[in-house]
């Protein structure tokens, strides 16, 4: 699990993702999303409507981590929402998700 968090803030420092909800929102309507990160203890009222958007413009979201530990991956306050805008980096960190088995 500890890759998936490197992976992510290797991608902010690099400058590739959107986080918290407007800028993931904005990044998603102009197709800059590749991954939708949703930390398991967001609202399920968040969840969804994200999901749905995710649908609707052609990204992948997946329900991973908690709320705090993106956050300190992003050396950010907790986050429940972070969008990967960069396409390997969407990639490699799908493969450490799913090797981790969320």
């Amino acid at each position: 699990m500890n890759d998936v968090y490197n992976l992510l803030g290797l991608a902010y420092r690099a400058g590739k993702v959107a986080w918290g909800y407007q800028a993931v929102m904005t990044a998603l309507k102009r197709r800059k999303v590749y991954l939708l990160l949703l930390a398991g203890d967001s609202s399920p009222r968040l969840r969804g409507k994200l999901l749905a958007t995710c649908r609707e413009y052609g990204s992948q979201g997946i329900i991973f981590g908690d709320k705090v530990t993106i956050g300190a991956a992003l050396g950010k306050p907790p986050c429940a929402v972070v969008g990967v805008t960069d396409a390997n980096l969407a990639r490699l960190i799908r493969q450490q998700v799913r090797e981790v088995g969320a």
